[in-house]
């Protein structure tokens, strides 16, 4: 049996949600911390706003205002990658 590292184990106990969802956070916590981008297209409203250290509150005034345009999947709102890290970069459009 592979015993856990450390850091997993930390990552358990800050991690609270499902086992399935735990096991992807986990892996993208890793992966980020080892120096491996993040490969995932789209973000919710709550990653997207920590992405920009931002509240959800900003990034919906943002929204409003057109500096950003979310997506719609399956009636979910999603913010893409690609758009947050131009805003991080300081490309605004409107």
């Amino acid at each position: 049996m592979k015993e856990d590292h450390p850091l997993d184990l930390f990552l358990k106990r800050l991690i609270v949600a499902p086992k399935a969802k735990q096991a992807v956070a986990l892996e993208s916590a890793l992966a980020l911390l080892n120096g491996k981008p993040e490969d995932r297209l789209l973000y919710n409203g709550a990653e997207a706003a920590r992405m920009l250290s931002i509240s959800t509150q900003t990034l919906w005034r943002m929204v409003h205002a057109g500096t950003i345009t979310p997506v719609k999947v399956r009636g979910s709102t999603r913010y893409r990658r690609t758009d947050l890290e131009r805003l991080a970069a300081g490309e605004v459009t409107q």
